[in-house]
Order: structure tokens, then sequence, then C-alpha cells
């Protein structure tokens, strides 16, 4: 039955999917009409197209406020528009937008009371597999413009600089590549350079934290590409086998259990339970590959964590089973422990290619499946962060021009009820336009990474690494 029910959602959610109209809003990019916002998020910096000045009024219960643009675009003042969303916190706004000979435009912003957190990470690379040697991992400060570079790989090695995860109570990680590599660990404000891998486990790849810092979950993953003959179709990125495996930051041990290791299943995405005491993961029944790409199917399983001893469960059992049409990854459990959410794609664990990702929420107290209709759109929409609030996910989305990922911003109520997705703003918007780097994997956190790019290029090329060990459990 629950397969029936995925399968008609599933085509429910493309239906739906394929026929939003992304981009701009009469001539307004980005699209922020009608949205709902976080009370502290930075300013909707907008472009009218074809306009010259504009005056935009603002009316709320506390006032009304009146701004001014030129040559087609509007620059809120920082500090105005913060007062103006701290006088309209919890209510609803009035846009009026003057564009003269463009035209007028009205519309409705909802200020949320809840907050996002201040800070979002992300990886900047380049949307093709042809060209990765400029990748940056840059950090965003979401209640103003100012940002600042974790990561350069042109200082390190030219090599792959994966992706950066939530900070949790202090506790951050990124993996470098390359021949002086290793797995970058923030520690409390100390950075460790460490060697994953043992002589019973594979390094660590995709992961999680715990959300008192102490436990990492990792995929252990051999990881390959393939180049796909259709011409809409650029490429597959796929597993040739995945295991987990759990590390003690304290001990800086790793462990495993044949329920999540071994051959019979590939198991990749895993996160943490709120309450530390579940892993989630995906899994799929082990597969030769390539050709049988198109034949991998991922659902959704559990097993249960001991965050006392750091023992993984025996028995890994499926919640969310897949369908032939559909395959799960990139899961993340909200902090208040009430929802799931997951990258929905056709087939397959890297739906980044896959014009049909989509984001899915499961309500972990009644197991319903929510497609999420209102913040989906035709282009991959993969890779979501939670805010530590539980109100706002940031995801990536190539719903833009089907090229470039693009952090939005979603807001989703205590009842699974979600805003209509946002662009971060940018001082100037005209930057998405511009630069040509997909923004990619975001990471939503509270407090700010006390490192930068020079850190972690020394940390590469001077510090050797460091050797976890095994640990039974």
């Amino acid at each position: 039955m629950m397969r029936k029910i995925l399968y008609i959602l599933a085509i429910a959610s493309l239906a739906v999917s394929c026929t939003v109209k992304v981009g701009d809003s009469e001539g307004m990019f980005p699209d922020y009409s009608d949205v709902t916002i976080p009370c502290n998020i930075a300013p909707l910096n907008f472009r009218v197209g074809g306009a010259g000045r504009i005056n935009v009024t603002v009316q709320g219960k506390a006032g009304e406020y009146r701004f001014k643009g030129r040559r087609g675009l509007v620059r809120f003042p920082v500090r105005r528009w913060h007062s103006m969303l701290d006088a309209e916190k919890g209510g609803e706004v009035q846009v009026k937008v003057d564009a003269g000979q463009a035209g007028n435009l009205s519309f409705s912003w909802i200020i949320s009371a809840d907050s996002i957190d201040r800070y979002l990470s992300y990886r900047l690379i380049e949307p093709a597999y042809e060209v990765w040697s400029r990748i940056q991992i840059e950090q965003r400060d979401m209640e103003s413009f100012r940002s600042v570079l974790l990561g350069d790989n042109r200082s390190a090695g030219q090599s792959c600089m994966n992706c950066h995860v939530t900070n949790r109570a202090g506790t951050s990680f990124m993996h470098l590549r390359g021949a002086k590599g290793g797995t970058i660990l923030n520690r409390g404000g100390k950075l460790y350079k460490l060697n994953t891998k043992t002589d019973r486990t594979g390094g660590g790849v995709y992961g999680d934290i715990s959300a008192d810092g102490r436990w990492g979950v990792f995929t252990t993953a051999d990881i390959t590409f393939a180049i796909h003959g259709r011409r809409d179709l650029r490429m597959e990125v796929y597993d040739k086998r995945s295991d987990l495996m759990v590390m003690d930051f304290d001990n800086l041990t790793v462990t495993d259990n044949t329920s999540v290791s071994g051959s019979e299943y590939q198991e990749t995405f895993p996160c943490f339970s709120a309450d530390g005491r579940t892993i989630f993961f995906c899994r799929a029944v082990h597969r030769e590959q390539p050709d049988s790409i198109p034949e991998m199917h991922y659902d959704i399983a559990v097993v249960s964590f001991d965050p006392e001893t750091g023992r993984i469960g025996d028995k890994a059992i499926t919640i969310v089973p897949a369908d032939d049409r559909l395959s799960f990854s990139h899961l993340k459990a909200s902090p208040d422990g009430h929802w799931l959410m997951a990258t929905v794609a056709g087939y397959g664990t890297f739906p980044v290619w896959h014009k049909e990702s989509d984001l899915w929420l499961i309500d972990l107290r009644t197991k319903s499946v929510n497609p999420l209709p209102e913040v989906n759109a035709y282009g991959a929409d993969t890779y979501h962060s939670w805010s530590s609030n539980s109100r706002w996910v940031v995801f990536a989305s190539k719903r833009d021009d089907l090229v470039y990922g693009r952090p939005y911003i979603a807001y989703i109520g205590e009842d699974g009820k979600t805003g209509k997705p946002f662009l971060l703003p940018q001082s100037d918007p005209d930057k998405y336009r511009t630069m040509l780097k997909s923004f990619n994997a975001p990471e939503v956190y509270q407090v700010p990474e006390d490192y930068n790019a020079r850190d972690i290029a020394a940390f590469y090329n001077r510090v050797e690494s460091e050797q976890v060990k095994y640990s039974e459990k």
C-alpha cells in the first residue's frame, strides 16, 4: 500500500513541478512576490527589467516605509530594512512597486517571527563535470551581505574540496582530497586533520553530526561516474559500494556494524535523529554497475544508536520504501524531531544531475509523506539544510536556468505547511546572472566558523594527517 501511495504522490509532484513558472515575476528578479521571510533576513534587493527610477512603498500595521531605486535596481538600506522587519515582525505587509514605464507591481510579504540561523555555508563550483579545478567554500552572513572564504582549493593542490557540514555544538568538518588531503575537523575552535580510513572501514564521505557534537555518522563509499549516451542527460555519479560507520570525535575512533555494512546492501546519506538515538539512511540492494544504475532505487531505513556507548544497533529496517520510479537521498532530520526531509529522484543516489529531483517531507509522527508541490519546481531541487528552530530550510535549486544551482529558502510551519521559496538575497541581485558558479550543498548554522581559507591551506600543505582507530562496540 505504501508503495502505491508513494507512486501516486510522485506523479502528482512531478505534474505540479512541470507547471510552475519560475525566474521572475512581471520583470522582477529575483521573484520576491508573496513570500514568507525570516524576521532577520538581509534586504530583498531586486531588479525590474526595463525600469529606470523605482519607488517602493511598504505598508504594514506599524507604519508605511518608502524606498527608492534607480536604473531598475532596488537596494534597501540595511539598517532601515531591519528596523522595518523588527516593527512588522509576525505580520503581513503590502508592497507596491512603481517602476514607471516598466509597470507597477503589487504583492505581499509575510514577515515571520521565526528567525533563521544567521550563517550559511555553501560550495562554489562550476556546474559541469569537465571543470572542477576552482572550488571554494564560502560562509555567508544571512543578516547582511558579508561573507568569508572557509576554503579555496587553489591553495590546496587544486584538489576536490567536499561538502562542509553544519556546525553542531562547535563541531564541523570538511573533506579535502588529493595527496595531502584528509578530513578537517573543527572541534571547539581547534582544527584537526584526520585520516578516517582504517584497516576495517573505508574513509568517510557524506556525513552528519549529532546535536551534541560528540558523534559523526559517515558513508564509506567507492564513488565513480559514467557519461550518458543521451543528449538530454549529462552524467551519473554512483557508488560501486558503500557502508556506514560512526566516528567518536572525543576519542577519534570509528566503529561499524554488520547491520549497516556488508555486500548485500549499499548504504548512504546517513543522518542522526534529533535525540541522537536513531540513524536514518538510504539503502538499496547491491547491483553490478554501471549497467544497472537505472535499477538502483534507494529506500529510507533506520537503525538504532546508543549515544552513551556509541554502539550501532544490530538490525536495520526500511521505513519508507522506494518504488521502481523513486529513489531517496540527502536525508536531514529536523531539530525538533518532527520531520525528515529527503531528495527524491527517478533512480540512483546523485540527484543534482536529475531534472526531476524534488524535496519531500516525511512526518515522523504520522509517517505521512508530503511531496511539497509549493516548494518544488522544474529543475533539480536538492540538498537541503534545516535551521535550528525547524522553521526554515535552505536548499540548492536549478529552477532558474536548469544549469546553475542557487540557494533558495522556504518556510516550514509546525503543521508542515510551506511558504513560497525565495532566493538568498544579494547586495546586487545580478550576481546570480553574472557569477558562473553553482551554490552547492548549502548548510545553515548559528555560530560562525572561526577559521578561514588560509588556515585550511596551511593544514593541507603542512600538517600530517592523524590516523583514527577502529573500535569494537
